[in-house]
């Protein structure tokens, strides 16, 4: 049974694979990007779900998460959002729609890796309900917001 997400989120369907990458590219441009084919892998392949905000037809926003077997924790992989449409809401309103699917499939914890230094998203994570749990030197084979560290936060559904 698909969730029901707010107006504007709904699943990614396979034609829009390649928009979804051109986000990926401006959001992490250069090496820290998911190749197409990884980003293909993820959003039809793997044990994941998916979600695109969409406003007038435009993809603004796009959110991963992935499910291990048998595990009641799940991993936020990313959530990109078009710079040309940030500090509009979008990660949040993406985050808290997959959290609706996260509930639905007896999810009891979201987890998640942010770079130490990506302040705008720790915020969007802090506000949405998520805590600091560790953090993780070196996680990044290519500096991320000016490091390698990433922060793990985690929250109960």
């Amino acid at each position: 049974m698909k969730a029901k997400f707010p107006d504007g989120i709904e699943y990614a369907s396979f034609n829009e694979v390649d928009a979804l990458f051109k986000i990926e590219q401006k959001c992490f441009p250069g090496k820290i990007s998911y190749s197409k084919r990884l980003l293909e892998n993820l959003i039809l392949k793997a044990n994941s779900t998916t979600l695109v905000e969409k406003k007038e037809n435009v993809i603004r926003g796009f959110i991963i998460v992935t499910y291990r077997q048998g595990s009641l924790t799940c991993s936020v992989e990313t959530i990109d959002v078009d710079p040309a449409f940030k500090n509009k809401g979008i990660g949040l309103r993406l985050l808290k729609a997959a959290e609706i699917e996260m509930v639905q499939r007896g999810i009891s914890w979201s987890q998640l890796e942010v770079s130490e230094g990506n302040e705008a998203a720790l915020a969007v994570y802090k506000k949405a309900g998520y805590k600091f749990k560790e953090k993780l030197e070196g996680y990044y084979k290519f500096e991320h917001q000016g490091t390698c560290n990433a922060i793990r936060m985690v929250k109960s559904l």
